[in-house]
């Protein structure tokens, strides 16, 4: 009989049928032959429609996989089936909330990771995958569209870990009792609730045994829990584990999952270990900031490193994140501007960072009485008037946050709120009584803002302050603080019936993956250690549609300049994890290129207890210097010095200025001796992270003992036109670039460029055009050329020969000779005028891939403040404790 004669429908039904086979664990071949009672041409045709399903799922572009080679040929899962239950139940449900293009994203992106994990029917699991999302842009809708699926296909127990405090706990427990238990309840055990995290239940046997029914648990990362739930697993018989297909979700998997050597973390760390040696047991993170699962060993077998799979969930079209508030980090080509993002960071002054900051001690905590100092008062008052802009252009009340953030320890929580409070009456008494000094304050805070991001630039209608006065008293009335730690017991609740309007006071909750419904304004202060939660601290990312111009962050201008180098250390990881999916390499080959990353010693630095050795590479990167000692006149003249010397050397030993291929005057096959004399005499700033004089010359030393590095390129960037006015020992004075500065007030002169290289720069020496380069990649005119294009397009051209190449920028001391400094109005932007003292002279090392794996090299990663993790360490203990009492009592419910 033919595969024609078939209907539609039939040959559909017994695809379904291939996949449950499938996925209960037997091959394709396998599956097929046990069909033997159905018509041979059947099956082959539902083969046929199988393994399109298949490659469809496996073709889609986007999210992007790293996955170990056997998971990427040995795909399994063909898609949703017609008799599945949870996701088309879920998925009805995300159509009526989110886009149609959006949910058929959250499809493609869940179907991927299910099929990248091991099929249920498997005799042993043991998957450990990771899937990168961003801060607050849906990566629980994604999980939950996992689950579902993983439900759907056989997955008995699934184990969802958040984060540390119940206040997260019960957010995650309630999204998933109304997305995904409640709708499907005949087929769910649950063994959580909003109220209860997990404790001892009913017999693990007679709810694992049967193969209908799906257990699910909300549990946080907390000792006394995992505990419970590793036992309980435990007195199901032997029979019952080994088909049992368990899942755990690892929800914000860079926190406490990770053994970073403190005792509670390695604790939980071995926690997770115990459950996942259970005989079939999936392990998926699911994190927004990478860099500490990433440092994971992955030689040691059964820890969390993700050695399977990589995804890298797309980031969606209308998401606010750190490029939208910190801006990009340079231009394509030295003649483009650079995008410095939204002017919505504000900052707090040094003084006002002491003042707010609680002091450790416990005796001193206690006396500790804190006020709303200048930078507080005005977001708070910023706070009330975008509430009341939202309500009057919505013409309806929403859920509507603001964010303080002064420290980590609950103990100063309350303390601040009561200042809050205190302030905020003081407000509304004011307001009420129609005070024309309180209103005019409003006004010019309204007037000055509202200038600065206009509305009509996110096409909003722009609003007079008159319009708003009538809300503004409505909200301050309804304005409420919340103290959300894990000892508060006025839980943050945004329910949809009563819209909150919230000023949120808090520190490790609010930290980790707990949502800010409508967070418009963000007071933020943190110890300045703890470098490697900051994107996490970043509860502004999102998603801000309606309300895209009220945004506003106030921070110390230290942070400013933490977060705006850790946003670009994680584009960087995250376009390194693209470019190793292009070149079809694994999880495996991952670890070594992230973990020698030059910023790494930053952000690794948290998870140490005190200062260690770690290492860094510098194959395939650009390093340069954005950092200087603006008012240090003689630190200045040094470099300008060596830049001199060193191009005189250079002629007096036979080169010439004019040796390059392009236009640009720059020297050819210079001597690596030549490169480690200058980089000794030229002085770099003591606050750069990414540039370590010591460290690159070891890496140059050890890449020319295996015969590359020997020769550099050198060329100096000068601007195409204008008048030259610095010597560096060249025919002709130097011409100088102009370049402004990021607003980073600093008591120690410092000017922060941001960057000084372009990306073209790459290419500077040759004498190539974008254009040419971009038919050489066989790019489009219209796509946008990356480093690591330009690095293949050189490493085409020197296929035989490595060799280095050293940009040399000479910035002008003013960036506007034409303003007068004495007659400036303070700084309230994002860029402002460049005051040296002496001309610049910035460096960009661009080195070339390695072919030596020995050329990484040791730093000592920096000290952090133990003090401050050891007051974090014992709260977390102390909740911990209260955690364990709420357990015993449950139990006692429950019995």
């Amino acid at each position: 009989m033919k595969s024609t004669e078939y209907s539609g429908s039939d040959v559909e039904k017994m695809a379904d049928t291939l996949a449950t086979l499938v996925a209960g664990g037997m091959t394709l071949q396998g599956a097929q032959t046990a069909l033997t009672y159905a018509p041979e041409g059947l099956v082959h045709a539902a083969r046929v429609v199988y393994e399109k399903r298949l490659n469809l799922i496996k073709e889609i572009p986007d999210p992007g996989i790293l996955a170990e080679r056997e998971r990427k040929v040995g795909f399994w899962y063909s898609g949703p089936r017609h008799d599945d239950v949870v996701w088309p139940t879920l998925k009805a449900r995300l159509l009526q909330e989110l886009p149609e293009n959006a949910v058929r994203g959250v499809d493609a992106a869940s179907s991927k990771v299910i099929g990248l994990g091991s099929p249920p029917g498997k005799e042993a699991i043991s998957t450990r995958g990771l899937v990168l999302g961003y801060v607050q842009s849906g990566k629980t809708t994604n999980f939950m569209s996992v689950v579902a699926k993983a439900a759907d296909v056989g997955y008995r127990l699934i184990i969802v870990l958040t984060g540390t405090t119940e206040n997260l706990r019960t957010q995650t427990q309630d999204r998933i009792n109304d997305y995904l238990i409640q709708p499907c309840s005949s087929i769910w055990h649950p063994l959580t609730s909003v109220d209860m995290d997990f404790s001892v239940t009913t017999s693990a046997d007679a709810i694992l045994s049967n193969p209908s029914m799906r257990s699910i648990a909300v549990v946080k990362k907390n000792p006394s829990r995992l505990r419970r739930l590793h036992k309980w697993i435990k007195t199901a018989s032997a029979t019952t584990r080994q088909n049992c297909p368990i899942l755990i979700i690892d929800d914000e998997a860079d926190q406490a999952s990770i053994d970073v050597g403190t005792k509670r973390q390695s604790t939980i760390n071995g926690l997770i270990r115990d459950l996942l040696a259970n005989p079939k047991a999936a392990y998926i993170a699911y994190t927004a900031t990478p860099f500490a699962n990433l440092l994971i060993d992955p030689s040691v077998e059964h820890d969390l490193y993700p050695r399977d799979f990589i995804v890298d969930l797309p980031r969606p079209d209308n998401y606010f994140g750190a490029e939208r508030i910190f801006g990009q980090f340079e231009a394509e080509s030295l003649e483009d501007s650079v995008d410095d993002g939204l002017d919505v960071v504000r900052l707090i002054s040094d003084l006002e960072v002491d003042s707010v900051r609680p002091p450790r001690n416990k005796t001193l905590l206690e006396q500790w009485s804190p006020e709303v100092p200048d930078a507080m008062d005005v977001a708070i008052r910023w706070f009330l008037l975008a509430t009341a802009c939202r309500r009057l252009r919505a013409n309806k009340v929403a859920h509507s946050s603001m964010l303080i953030h002064t420290s980590m320890l609950a103990g100063a929580h309350e303390k601040t709120a009561e200042a809050v409070v205190d302030h905020l009456d003081g407000i509304r008494a004011e307001l009420v009584n129609e005070a024309q000094s309180a209103f005019d304050v409003f006004r010019d805070l309204w007037e000055s803002e509202s200038a600065r991001v206009k509305a009509d630039s996110f096409g909003h209608q722009p609003i007079e302050f008159g319009d708003l006065m009538p809300h503004l008293i409505e909200t301050a009335r309804a304005t409420k603080v919340v103290v959300d730690n894990y000892q508060s017991s006025d839980r943050l609740v945004y329910d949809k019936e009563h819209p909150q309007t919230a000023i949120v006071i808090g520190g490790n909750t609010l930290s980790r993956g707990l949502t800010l419904e409508g967070l418009t304004s963000s007071y933020f202060v943190r110890a300045s250690t703890a470098y490697d939660t900051l994107l996490q601290m970043g509860r502004w990312f999102g998603y801000r549609v309606g309300y895209e111009d009220l945004i506003r962050i106030w921070m110390s201008s230290e942070l400013k300049s933490w977060f705006l180098m850790l946003s670009i250390v994680e584009a960087e990881i995250r376009e390194e994890i693209k470019v190793y999916e292009a070149e079809g390499k694994t999880p495996a080959e991952l670890p070594v290129k992230i973990r020698t990353h030059p910023q790494m010693s930053v952000t690794s630095a948290a998870k140490m207890r005190s200062a260690v050795k770690a290492q860094v590479s510098y194959s395939g990167r650009r390093v340069q210097t954005i950092m200087f000692n603006e008012d240090d006149g003689a630190w200045l003249e040094s470099n300008i010095t060596a830049t001199k010397n060193l191009f005189e050397r250079l002629i007096s030993n036979g080169h010439h200025e004019n040796e390059l291929e392009s236009s640009r005057r720059g020297f050819r096959d210079v001597s690596a001796d030549e490169i480690l004399d200058f980089l000794d005499g030229y002085r770099v700033h003591d606050a750069a992270k990414s540039i370590d004089k010591d460290a690159i010359s070891r890496y140059i030393e050890k890449e020319r003992a295996e015969g590359d590095l020997k020769r550099w390129e050198i060329v100096l960037m000068e601007p195409l036109n204008g008048e030259g006015q610095l010597d560096l020992g060249l025919a002709g004075k130097v011409r100088l670039l102009r370049r402004k500065k990021m607003y980073i007030p600093s008591d120690d002169g410092t000017a922060n460029l941001k960057a000084v290289a372009s990306t073209s720069d790459r290419v500077a020496d040759l004498d190539v055009g974008l254009d040419f380069i971009r038919k050489s990649l066989n790019l489009k005119s219209t796509d946008k050329i990356t480093d690591r294009q330009l690095l293949q397009f050189r490493q085409l051209r020197q296929a035989t020969d490595r060799k280095g190449l050293l940009c040399i920028y000479p910035i002008a001391k003013e960036s506007d000779p034409d303003l007068d400094k004495s007659a400036l109005e303070p700084a309230a932007n994002r860029r402002v005028p460049l005051f040296a003292a002496a001309d610049v002279v910035g460096l960009c090392f661009m080195f070339p891939d390695s072919r030596n794996p020995r050329s990484v090299v040791d730093y000592v990663a920096a000290k952090i403040d133990t003090e401050y993790l050891e007051a974090l360490e014992e709260e977390l203990e102390a909740a911990d404790k209260l955690d364990e009492a709420k357990a015993i009592e449950d139990e006692l419910v429950k019995a």
